[in-house]
Parts: C-alpha cells; structure tokens; sequence
C-alpha cells in the first residue's frame, strides 16, 4: 500500500482498540472487518456502541465509509501503519486499532 493507501482488504480481520481518549468510548472494543461487512464487539464495562455490525467500504485512499448502529453511513479518516489503523471521526476525536494476531 503505498502512500498510506488502505486497500478493503487490508482490513479484513478483527482488530483491538488501543490507548484509545474517553471520546472514543462509543466505539467498539473489538471490531472484526469480513469482505463488505464488520461486527463490532463491547468491551465489559461499554453500553450501547457506535459500530455494531453493519456494511463498510473505503473511498479514496483514506476515508472509511461505515454503517453504524442507527444504520446511517459515517465517513472517517483512517490511516494505517503496518497492524495499527488510526481513526479520525467528524468531531476529531482520533483512536486506534491494533490488528489481533489469531
């Protein structure tokens, strides 16, 4: 992937959120990436999360389109560096996942 570009099936996996800000709380503990569509996983002390289980697609070279809990498609930046995939979302908010080994 040159460049930074994330390929869609770079992502297929499942990946563990890491070091992630309080403003990152709505989202998944553990998300898993399958061709066109994710689950997302809560970890033991999350309510309701964002990214539940739905489609996804990239757009361009780092924009991830994803279907969240209320089945509205959300844009956000994403970057990735070897097994770590760096998030933005529309508020600024910036986390990451590390990809699980399995």
């Amino acid at each position: 992937m040159a460049n930074g570009e994330i390929h869609p099936q770079a992502l297929i996996g499942t990946w563990k959120k890491v070091g992630a800000p309080s403003c990152a709380d709505k989202y998944p503990e553990t998300i898993s990436f399958s061709t066109g569509t994710y689950r997302g996983t809560r970890g033991a002390s999350q309510g309701m999360i964002w990214w539940d289980a739905g489609i996804y697609r990239i757009e361009g070279s780092n924009t991830l389109v994803i279907g969240t809990a209320t089945d509205e498609l959300i844009r956000y930046e994403i970057t990735s560096q070897g097994d770590r995939l760096d998030v933005t979302d529309a508020e600024g908010c910036r986390f990451a996942y590390q990809r699980h080994s399995s």
